[in-house]
């Protein structure tokens, strides 16, 4: 079957965000080249570098619906 370049991108992002434990409750999806990213991060940092990362995964455009959220104190 002939995949998306929407499809392709998402299956990409997943695979990458899955790779790093800051990014592993980003959730993706592609519509019409837009990268829509939700889910929650931990810094303003790893927001970045998940919507860096929706760019280089071929993304023309990126939604961030991303909610920070700090680690408690121990």
């Amino acid at each position: 079957r002939e995949v998306s370049h929407d499809e392709m991108v998402r299956e990409t992002l997943v695979e990458w965000y899955s790779r790093r434990p800051s990014l592993s409750d980003v959730s993706v999806a592609v519509e019409e080249g837009v990268a829509i990213l939700t889910g929650r991060v931990p810094t303003n940092r790893d927001r970045a570098l998940a919507i860096e990362l929706a760019i280089d995964a071929g993304a023309e455009d990126v939604q961030d619906e991303l909610m920070l959220t700090w680690p408690l104190a121990a």
